[in-house]
């Protein structure tokens, strides 16, 4: 009996060692495969890298670019500024409509156009003001402003910008006999 034990534990160990060989191949061909998976990941990590620093130069480069047309802008808009301030009427216009005079509107114009055109007025836009707000100041429409100037893009109104302000009827109601 003690032989057969033996036999068949050598019939055992013949099956298993030649199995585990393979496994032990396969482990190798899988650390291969790992590793080569590894290194196309650091590769491509490193091409992101590269790429990331590539975009982040761009963005410096526009920001620096930003900052010199914000500068040239402040020079050239500081001089309208200064021509303008003969009027400080108009900002008082802007924050209280009630307080301010037809003429007080015009006072610092090179054209005033309600003498032309008496179906309209004339507006300084304040900082911060938008189409919406002079509308309303009004009582007329975004677009009725934006046709009369000829505006295709409300955003782009700017500070110091003379608008024309349609005169309408029901802004000032005249009693009916």
């Amino acid at each position: 009996m003690g032989m057969d034990a033996m036999r068949i534990f050598r019939t055992i160990l013949a099956m298993v060692v030649p199995f585990s060989s393979v496994l032990a191949q396969g482990a190798s061909e899988s650390a291969k495969t790992e590793a080569l998976a590894l290194k196309a990941q650091t590769v491509e990590l490193e091409s992101l890298k590269a790429e990331i620093k590539a975009q982040g130069e761009k963005i410096d480069h526009l920001v620096q670019q930003m900052a010199t047309l914000s500068e040239i802008l402040k020079q050239k808009s500081a001089p309208a500024v200064t021509k303008s301030e003969p009027a400080p009427a108009a900002t008082a216009t802007a924050a209280n409509p009630a307080a301010a005079s037809p003429t007080a509107i015009t006072a610092g114009m090179e054209n005033p156009s309600p003498a032309d055109n008496p179906n309209t007025k004339t507006h300084i836009v304040a900082k911060g003001e938008t189409l919406t707000q002079i509308a309303k100041q009004y009582g007329v429409t975004v677009e009725e402003i934006e046709q009369l100037n000829k505006i295709e893009d409300a955003k782009k109104l700017q500070a110091g910008q003379t608008i024309k302000i349609p005169v309408s009827p029901t802004a000032t109601p005249s009693p009916t006999p």
